[in-house]
């Protein structure tokens, strides 16, 4: 049932830009002006942007804050009760680790926050994590099949997902993928996806995945060590980050369902960051230099060493790569 809050947001944001008046919601909610006075004050100090006008009403100009109720307005209400919005936690995909140790997850679930004071991507490399200005989230997906999947393909669908959202909302930006999971502008990594399964002990199997995201938007300031290496999509332009995670998250989810089709990896080909470069591969204590040829079916890097000969790679990190 909607809060008299939620009520007033979800009209509002039905007419963004329009003036909505306040007599005309209090008789529909059959409740006094001032309750609607209270609602929008509640509203505002969430940082909803809401200007107010005698004899008008109200006007929704906007939310640089995250917030639920306007993420699920903009999924189409698709994530009511399934989407948790916070401040500032260790990591989400710490967090939603957490949540399934104690809760049996049977739809998508979305967390979101504003800052991680942990953020993390693969091999537990840190991911900086400021508040205000990215965007970092990440999705329980169940998987009732309990299926071991594809993991590389999957990652990989997934990279098209994000990005292709991204594209929509900076569509002056060229944005790259760097094998397997980095996202780049030019030669600077601006976001990453972490991929990871929670396996059933019982069954040995994957019950459900769990996808992190992390994008920095607006950041204009990094660590001394990341200098030259990261940068933020766009620092003068400000996206709305709830209508972003809301598409973004949608496009995650669809694709989860579909992450094998061929035309998924035909797009992450395009935007590939590494084909006809020289790279050094990562594998545990060793590493392996190369050209990369390309990316074959099942999401593996094909590269070819100094013999000629073409190797295939369906793990490891790529540390330096030959501008």
């Amino acid at each position: 049932m909607q809060t008299t809050k939620q009520f007033v947001l979800l009209e509002l944001l039905r007419q963004k830009g329009n003036w909505v008046s306040g007599d005309e919601l209090a008789e529909e909610l059959n409740i006094s002006r001032e309750s609607i006075w209270k609602a929008i004050n509640t509203l505002k100090r969430k940082g909803n942007q809401i200007v107010s006008r005698k004899n008008l009403g109200y006007k929704y100009i906007g939310n640089e804050s995250l917030d639920e109720d306007t993420i699920n307005f903009y999924s189409g209400m698709r994530f009511e009760n399934d989407i948790f919005v916070f401040d500032e936690v260790t990591s989400t995909q710490e967090v939603a680790k957490q949540y399934l140790t104690t809760h049996e997850v049977k739809q998508p679930l979305v967390f979101v926050a504003n800052n991680q004071s942990q953020g993390h991507g693969r091999r537990g490399r840190k991911f900086y994590s400021p508040s205000d200005t990215g965007l970092y989230f990440s999705l329980i997906l169940p998987n009732p099949s309990h299926d071991i999947l594809k993991i590389g393909l999957l990652t990989t669908s997934t990279a098209v997902a994000v990005v292709k959202v991204l594209e929509k909302f900076y569509e002056d930006k060229n944005f790259k993928l760097k094998w397997v999971n980095d996202i780049y502008l030019d030669t600077y990594k601006v976001g990453g996806i972490i991929t990871e399964a929670a396996l059933d002990l019982e069954s040995s199997s994957a019950s459900n995945f769990i996808m992190g995201i992390g994008l920095n938007l607006a950041t204009k300031e990094f660590p001394d060590e990341l200098l030259g290496k990261v940068k933020g999509i766009n620092p003068d332009i400000n996206i709305d980050r709830n209508q972003l995670i809301a598409e973004m998250a949608q496009e995650v989810i669809a694709n989860f369902s579909n992450y094998t089709h061929p035309n998924l990896i035909e797009e992450y080909r395009k935007r590939s960051l590494l084909v006809g470069k020289e790279v050094t591969l990562k594998l545990g204590t060793s590493s392996v230099k190369g050209e990369v040829q390309g990316i074959a079916d099942d999401g593996s890097l094909v590269l070819k060493g100094d013999s000629g000969k073409l190797q295939s790679f369906t793990s490891g990190e790529v540390i330096k790569v030959d501008w």
